[in-house]
């Protein structure tokens, strides 16, 4: 898929699925709303959540299953328990899961 995505987050995850392991570094993923998608697999204006990011440079990212991103405007780029990836991929708002980890981390 080539798509370009606004309101982006870059989403780095650690830990182990189970909750443990907490230091090391799961990889990460990028979501966003849609602005044009050329595949058309997407209409401008839907969320999506990608698939693990096999690299990314400047504005482009590609992911391990050959999906390329290119991310348009400003964005955020947070840390987060990989135990929140389903809700990611579910596409719940990346700054509500910021929360929920906050407290948790408390």
């Amino acid at each position: 898929m080539v798509a370009v995505l606004k309101n982006w987050s870059m989403v780095y995850l650690f830990g182990l699925p189970d909750g443990s392991n907490l230091e090391q570094r799961w990889g990460r993923v990028v979501t966003g709303e849609v602005v044009i998608d050329a595949k058309q697999h997407h209409n401008p204006g839907d969320r999506v959540c990608s698939m693990p990011v096999s690299r990314s440079q400047g504005n482009l990212v590609h992911t391990r299953t050959g999906e390329v991103y290119t991310l348009y405007g400003e964005g955020l780029t947070v840390e987060l328990p990989v135990t929140v990836l389903p809700q990611l991929q579910a596409l719940e708002p990346v700054e509500k899961l910021v929360d929920a980890a906050a407290k948790w981390r408390d």
